[in-house]
């Protein structure tokens, strides 16, 4: 979807897609900042300072304000000052709480008006257990990417793989994973294989130090993926560190008068 302004969400999505911009001068090279090829957000409650004091500590590149519906929503997004800030609906709304760069909603019943505005980010949740006829419209809606959650259990499973490779299969957008876990290096490797752009944290019962120690992790994963060719034909990703395998062309056989005579 075309945009005329990008919301910092967005911005930070793509740059750690593609890595640190390369400075000018030899000075400015090496001084070059590292950036991580996942964004960590974390999930936290509207009007709890001590989480949002916990986000700030942590460094999270945004954080989502849950209970939308709270009026403590405008406060905890002032209380996470230089954080990019979302919040979460069940229907998303035309409006956004002051210094909210992002929506997360997870009602198909959300009106079409409620996602117009140059520059708004939205992020719809959406359930891998969909028929595959509806997730196969995914790729048409008039959003920015789509997040998982998998909150649902404490461990990461091969089944979790398979649930996040469902949507990632149907859509280019960008794919956001909640966790019900402060994922290890080991683990991010493999999220990040299978296409996950973000991590989403719940921030309550997590430590500024858990949340370092993830963001120090995210930043040791390589930059390019692993990923083999393998010859199947996937969705064309946006670039989130995850590179699809181009479908593989057959290359037309040359006519007669196409050989040059010696």
């Amino acid at each position: 979807l075309p945009r005329f302004h990008m919301g910092e969400l967005l911005d930070k999505l793509e740059r750690a897609s593609k890595g640190a911009a390369q400075p000018l001068g030899f000075a400015a090279a090496a001084k070059r900042e590292k950036v991580a090829p996942m964004l960590l957000i974390g999930a936290i409650d509207a009007g709890d300072a001590g989480q949002a004091k916990t986000a700030t500590e942590a460094g999270l590149d945004a954080v989502i304000v849950q209970d939308s519906a709270s009026s403590a929503v405008d406060k905890t997004i002032k209380g996470v000052k230089g954080i990019t800030a979302g919040v979460t609906r069940g229907e998303a709304s035309p409006e956004d709480p002051d210094g909210a760069d992002f929506q997360v909603f997870s009602s198909d019943a959300t009106p079409l008006g409620s996602l117009s505005g140059d520059g708004r980010t939205n992020i719809m949740q959406v359930v891998p257990e969909w028929e595959d006829s509806q997730l196969r419209t995914l790729e048409l809606l008039p959003v920015d990417g789509f997040l998982v959650s998998l909150t649902d259990s404490q461990s990461l499973t091969i089944s979790q793989l398979m649930r996040l490779a469902r949507v990632r299969g149907v859509t280019s957008r960008w794919l956001l994973a909640h966790l019900g876990v402060v994922p290890t290096k080991a683990e991010l490797e493999q999220l990040r294989e299978v296409g996950v752009a973000a991590i989403v944290v719940d921030r309550a019962g997590r430590t500024a130090d858990d949340l370092k120690a993830c963001k120090e992790a995210m930043l040791e994963l390589p930059r390019e993926s692993r990923r083999k060719d393998r010859g199947h034909n996937v969705a064309t990703l946006p670039s989130s560190g995850f590179q699809a395998p181009a479908p593989r062309r057959q290359e037309p056989e040359p006519d007669d008068d196409d050989w040059d005579d010696d």
